[in-house]
């Protein structure tokens, strides 16, 4: 249920908004492609403490749950969900870009024409622009290329941290080798097991591979669109906003 309700803005704002530009609709598929696969993701994490199971002399409850705090030192299923977030708002951030200036052409195209407010509403105004869907041609808005270059380099980055976290730090931790445990309050030693360790294994592969495509996808559409726009807008000497 969780899940839908989060798809459900992710795909509004897909499909309402009046301004595209070049791989916009990839970008929310991408968005909810990995919001589902976070959710197949977390299924085999849901019950990881009662997956840590240990054996040793004297074994409590309270000396297994020390010995889980020792091993998952680091955060997974909340760093998978930070990292999404990360991702989105890299994603909203081109949109509040592209938000503005539709306002701002807007705004120059009413300056134009000297259209004069009309009608009972004090401080508003309309236009048939603000009605239209408007598509970005990045060959005439450089800044918007530059933004969106921003944009696509700070989810490069996003996604390389994000594979190093997976296979350096959460793949280690479900190797499923024995974990040899020993606390200060429960000298031990235990010998420690996490089951079920090739579904969370399988989890952190499905995740990495995403992670791949999107950090593939962010070098092609950056290359593309430097090659593409910003060095053809350079060759023809445009007069690019």
């Amino acid at each position: 249920m969780a899940m839908v309700t989060g798809l459900i803005p992710i795909l509004r704002t897909a499909l309402e908004a009046t301004t595209d530009y070049t791989g916009r609709t990839m970008w929310f598929g991408f968005a909810v492609v990995r919001l589902l696969a976070l959710y197949v993701s977390e299924l085999p994490w849901g019950k990881l403490d009662l997956d840590f199971d240990c054996r040793g002399n004297e074994t409590s409850e309270f000396c297994r749950k020390a010995c889980f705090s020792e091993h998952f030192q680091v955060p997974v299923v909340s760093m998978w969900n930070s990292a999404y977030v990360f991702f989105v708002a890299s994603v909203l951030l081109m949109e509040l870009f592209t938000s503005q200036l539709r306002h701002n052409l807007t705004k120059a195209t009413m300056r134009k024409k000297m259209v004069q407010p009309e009608g009972p509403l004090v401080g508003t105004w309309s236009s048939e622009l603000a009605h239209k869907d408007l598509v970005l041609d990045f060959h005439h808005q450089r800044t918007l290329l530059l933004l969106y270059l921003l944009c696509i380099l700070l989810r490069l980055l996003g996604e390389v941290s994000f594979l190093y976290v997976l296979f350096f730090w959460h793949l280690p931790l479900v190797s499923g080798d024995p974990i040899e445990c020993s606390t200060l309050f429960c000298p031990g030693p235990f010998t420690c097991l996490v089951r079920f360790p090739a579904e969370k294994r399988m989890s952190l592969y499905l995740l990495g591979s995403l992670s791949a495509i999107l950090a593939l996808a962010c070098v092609v559409f950056g290359l593309y669109s430097i090659c593409h726009y910003l060095a053809n807008c350079r060759a023809h000497q445009d007069r690019c906003v």
